[in-house]
């Protein structure tokens, strides 16, 4: 029940939908000196397999492992959509991955006008 709810306030909120019971990652947006500070939880994957993407107030993670052997192929895959309010500085926009957690820099700046679809690397 409470991950339902949990879907249905983040669809509400314009992140995500809240029919999406396969969910197995954790988010947390926080705020630090220099703007938002994001923290998603995605272990068992490699760096080559997360896509992040910033665009129109909205950071999007998607992620995909498939292993493969002799008899079957597995795949996980996950996709995260979070709203972050404020403008941004896209330029200066930071990503690292480091034992199955990404953490996304994303400073604010309240007189710069973002861009719309930026990818950004992850280090």
């Amino acid at each position: 029940m409470d991950r339902l709810l949990e879907g249905m306030r983040r669809s509400m909120m314009g992140e995500g939908s809240w029919y999406d019971f396969g969910r197995d990652i954790n988010v947390r947006l926080d705020t630090d000196s220099e703007g938002y500070v994001l923290h998603a939880d995605l272990p068992g994957f490699e760096k080559e397999e997360i896509d992040l993407r910033y665009d129109d107030e909205r950071l999007t993670i998607r992620a995909v492992h498939e292993v493969s052997d002799d008899y079957e192929t597995s795949s996980r895959r996950v996709h995260e959509t979070v709203r972050i309010p404020g403008e941004l500085i896209v330029e200066d926009i930071e990503a690292h991955y480091h034992n199955g957690v990404l953490e996304v820099h994303l400073p604010t700046e309240s007189d710069v006008e973002s861009e719309s679809g930026h990818r950004i690397d992850i280090d």
